[in-house]
C-alpha cells in the first residue's frame, strides 16, 4: 500500500522513531519519492493537543498543488499511522492520487485529512521543531525551490507566533 505523506511524516527520521517508539519493527529502512499532490493546499488549520500548535493539513484547492512524500508502507505502519493521525476522530484517511518524479502514471495512495468537526476556519501557529521537521524533509527529498520557500515563510510566520 503506499502512502502519501505532508507535514513532519515527510522526514523519515522522525516518522521511523515514532514507528520504533510505537513497537513496530521494520525489515527495511522505509524509502520515500518526492510526490506532488494536485489540486490541494497545504494548510496549518488543526490543533495538536500533543505539541499544543498548529500542525498540517490539506484541503482542495483548484490551482495549487502539495509537495510530499510517497512511502510503501505494510498494515502495522499503516496501523501506528492512524494512532498517529487520531483516525478516525481527528483525521480521515482517503483515498488521492498523487504524481511521482519519472513516472507519467499516477499512482492511488492513501492519505489523512482533518476531519470536518477539527479543522479549523484559520492556521494556527506551529513549534519551530516542527516547522523544522518539515522543511529538513523538505530539503531531503529535494521538493522545488519555489515550494521550499512557501513553506519556509509559511511555517516560518507561524512559528515566530509561539513563544519559545
Amino acid at each position: 500500500m503506499l502512502y502519501f505523506a505532508y507535514g513532519s511524516n515527510i522526514n523519515l527520521n522522525h516518522f521511523t522513531d515514532y514507528l520504533d517508539t510505537h513497537g513496530v519493527t521494520l525489515d527495511t529502512d522505509l524509502h520515500g519519492q518526492h510526490a506532488l499532490l494536485h489540486h490541494f493546499r497545504l494548510r496549518t488549520n488543526y490543533y495538536a493537543s500533543t505539541h499544543g500548535a498548529g500542525a498540517c493539513n490539506i484541503e482542495s484547492s483548484k490551482n495549487e498543488c502539495v509537495e510530499g512524500v510517497i512511502i510503501t508502507i505494510t498494515p502495522s505502519i499503516q496501523d501506528a499511522l492512524r494512532i498517529k493521525e487520531g483516525y478516525p476522530h481527528r483525521y480521515e484517511e482517503t483515498e488521492v492520487i498523487v504524481h511521482t518524479a519519472g513516472t507519467q502514471e499516477p499512482v492511488q495512495a492513501i492519505t489523512y485529512v482533518v476531519t470536518p468537526t477539527h479543522r479549523l476556519n484559520v492556521d494556527l501557529p506551529v513549534t519551530a521543531k516542527y516547522r523544522a521537521l518539515i522543511l529538513n524533509g523538505a530539503k531531503h527529498f529535494k521538493f522545488s525551490e519555489d515550494y521550499q520557500q512557501s513553506l519556509n515563510i509559511k511555517l516560518q510566520t507561524s512559528a515566530s507566533l509561539l513563544p519559545t
